[in-house]
């Protein structure tokens, strides 16, 4: 987890940051929720990246599903895999056919999980990471930073950030989060998120650790805040700001033009605001308007029969850490990809990675962990899509994109199942299959960075300006 968040300032920072000319920007820092007019701004664009392991289902390297949607781009069914998201379709976009923009050392499931967010090439080993890679082929980290972080590292109108992540006084508590379950130890095989060259990011795996880093001191819209001198010495900090803030400000008048005055003003107006919000409540940071914080979860210790209770979980986790504003950029992977979780529930006496190379046709079992898969997707779906942010929902603002390291279980990397949903805060048109057979999935990364805000023509160093997917924006 990514954490860039610091309360702490001073008068004399604050009153150097709103000299001559800059009253507007430097108020800003300390108006998350606001816009230059001293009204809410418009709920953030967020972003969540989820990881399934292993590829579409296949007997063997010429016989794998053909998992396309059937009809028009507006008018569509899904296949079996995809299912249980069909009451999540007109929220859906399913970009069919892309092939997997990755390589490398190791074999496929490696250099596809160091490509999946990345479009870069998974390192051969060194003195400071040497994995097996598959097989005995050994591997390093991967070369490129992934892009949830190369978006949480971007700031500005539109992104998810407005404040770059060095500002002292940031939006949320956490820059990025990363969240997994059941992701086994650090290697090549087991990490899909990276700041950069050899630079992976371990995710949070335990559900209750992952609740107490993220919601201590954080109480649901409406109730009143349990008793935490921490959080309290914090809000008392935020009030004081504001109160010398108010005060200075006729100072400050005198010293801009007369042109800036109604930034000032505006932005009393905010502060004034901001000071409501403080005696209402308390927490870590000015709480979202429609934030629920979770039940905490049960103690787990990652077997594989907590597998299901734990992927639900971090799901309601991911959930409320948007709508609670404790940060915008997300990750959650769920297992790695020499997945050995055994899908008991599903009747299943083989795990998913052993059936997908036992040399029995196994596509009904693998099809049906797809679908659980789906399930669970849907879940989160719903539980986004329930949380009311003004015009629209939380999943309206949020785009969701599903993904895995694989084309098919015979470690083909074209036809990769992508799975899209949310609208990106209107950036999104959703409702659609859209034909994108043979098209390299660093595209896809590219759009997924316009679609943030992000103007770029390139990701990862696999695929140079590749540009966007077309049709998708």
């Amino acid at each position: 987890m990514n954490r860039r968040m610091h309360i702490g300032t001073s008068r004399r920072r604050m009153l150097q940051a709103l000299g001559l000319g800059a009253g507007a920007a430097a108020m800003g820092s300390l108006l998350p929720l606001m816009n230059a007019s001293g009204q809410e701004n418009v709920r953030p664009r967020r972003l969540l990246l989820i990881f399934e392991p292993d590829g579409a289902p296949a007997r063997d390297w010429n016989n794998v599903i053909d998992w396309r949607p059937q009809g028009s781009e507006r008018s569509f069914s899904l296949h079996a895999i995809h299912a249980p998201l069909e009451p999540w379709k007109s929220k859906l976009v399913i970009p069919w056919g892309l092939k997997m923009t990755a390589g490398g050392a190791g074999e496929a499931h490696a250099f596809g999980m160091a490509g999946l967010w990345t479009a870069s090439t998974l390192n051969g080993p060194s003195s400071g990471a040497n994995f097996d890679g598959g097989n005995g082929n050994r591997t390093g980290w991967g070369s490129g930073a992934s892009i949830d972080q190369i978006i949480a590292g971007a700031h500005g109108s539109g992104l998810p950030y407005e404040r770059a992540p060095d500002d002292p006084m940031q939006e949320t508590p956490y820059r990025t989060v990363e969240l997994g379950v059941q992701c086994q130890s650090p290697n090549s095989l087991n990490r899909m998120i990276y700041a950069g060259e050899n630079s992976p990011i371990h995710p949070e795996t335990n559900p209750r650790a992952a609740f107490n880093r993220l919601f201590a001191g954080v109480t649901s819209t409406g109730e009143a805040p349990a008793s935490d001198e921490g959080a309290e010495r914090e809000r008392t900090e935020r009030k004081a700001i504001v109160d010398l803030l108010k005060n200075d400000l006729t100072r400050i008048r005198r010293r801009v033009g007369k042109e800036d005055y109604h930034k000032l003003d505006a932005h009393l107006e905010g502060l004034l605001a901001m000071e409501r919000r403080l005696n209402q409540t308390a927490g870590p940071a000015d709480p979202a308007l429609s934030c629920t914080v979770p039940e905490e979860p049960a103690e787990t210790r990652g077997r594989g029969s907590e597998y299901p209770a734990e992927v639900k979980s971090m799901m309601d986790i991911a959930v409320a850490a948007f709508s609670c504003d404790i940060t915008r950029v997300m990750s959650l992977q769920l297992s790695y990809a020499f997945s050995h979780i055994l899908h008991s529930w599903l009747g299943h006496t083989s795990d998913h990675h052993t059936m997908s190379h036992d040399g029995q046709d196994r596509r009904r079992e693998l099809q049906e962990i797809d679908a659980w898969y789906s399930e669970q997707i849907a879940y989160l779906l719903g539980r986004l899509d329930a949380v009311s942010e003004g015009d629209g929902t939380l999943l309206d603002n949020t785009l969701v994109v599903v993904g895995r390291e694989l084309g098919s279980t015979a470690h083909r990397m074209e036809r990769v199942p992508f799975v899209m949903a949310g609208g990106a805060r209107g950036a999104l048109k959703t409702g659609r299959y859209l034909d994108h057979d043979g098209e390299d999935h660093a595209k896809l990364l590219v759009s997924i960075a316009h679609l943030m805000g992000l103007e770029t023509n390139s990701i990862g160093n696999r695929k140079r300006d590749s540009g966007p997917l077309s049709g998708l924006l």
